[in-house]
């Protein structure tokens, strides 16, 4: 991308092609039951790059975070990793705190990065705070310029999801149906290829009435979309987003 912003893509090894041009952010382990480290996506990684680190194995019984902490140095100095990015999806657990506070602690000392939720930013003030793009509802501008304020911009990284969602009105979850970037195609063709720019979502929208006759809110990306929010995230001094793979090739972005 031609701007000064580092896109780390998110891949699932062994992914063709998923570097060289921008850093690889590897989605290969897992905090599993015990906080023991697994591996269940093995591969060949190139050097450089972060490590992910997901929970979803993970089942909340007893375990040892200081190990985990280990075990995720110990992968990083071996390949050579410039830090780790904890894709946490699961509600805040007692333990994956204490894995954050002690490994922010452990990484700084030695040179590394680490990435978090921002439910997960109260841990350690050296983490480095991810804050998703998507939005359905509210202003993409003032999410980020409170993130920046409250954390400082260099703790900022964005979660650049390329969303597409179909919202029957009025909504209250904002939650929606996803969609894939042909369905958003297919519907756009069938209905003439109109829609608009929502600078406050950060997203293109369209709407239509379904055969019930209720009215559907389609809120989608498309690589200008994308543009735009690094564009945003820079004027406010954020320089690093994180990209699923698959998204920046269906977006024209690798």
């Amino acid at each position: 991308m031609e701007l000064p912003f580092t896109t780390y893509c998110c891949a699932v090894p062994p992914e063709p092609g998923a570097s060289g041009r921008v850093p690889v952010a590897h989605m290969a382990w897992s905090a599993g039951p015990g906080l023991a480290l697994w591996a269940p996506h093995p591969g060949v990684f190139p050097g450089g790059g972060l490590m992910v680190l997901d929970d979803r194995p993970y089942d909340r019984s007893e375990g040892d975070p200081r190990r985990l902490v280990r075990e995720c140095l110990t992968v990083c100095r071996s390949l050579g990793f410039a830090g780790l990015v904890c894709d946490f999806e699961q509600p805040v657990r007692p333990l994956l705190e204490s894995f954050i506070r002690e490994c922010a602690e452990a990484f700084e000392e030695r040179g590394f990065a680490l990435y978090a939720p921002e439910r997960y930013a109260h841990c350690h003030v050296k983490t480095r705070v991810i804050i998703p793009t998507a939005l359905t509802s509210g202003s993409l501008p003032a999410r980020l310029r409170q993130a920046a304020a409250l954390y400082g911009p260099g703790r900022v990284a964005l979660e650049m999801e390329r969303a597409a969602r179909d919202l029957l009105l009025p909504s209250s979850s904002g939650a929606g149906t996803p969609l894939s970037g042909e369905a958003v195609s297919m519907m756009l063709a069938s209905r003439g290829g109109a829609s608009f720019f929502s600078g406050e979502l950060g997203a293109r929208y369209f709407t239509y009435k379904d055969e019930a006759g209720r009215t559907h809110f389609v809120v989608y990306d498309d690589p200008g979309t994308v543009r735009y929010k690094i564009e945003l995230a820079l004027q406010m001094g954020i320089r690093e987003g994180f990209m699923l793979y698959p998204d920046m090739v269906g977006l024209g972005l690798l």
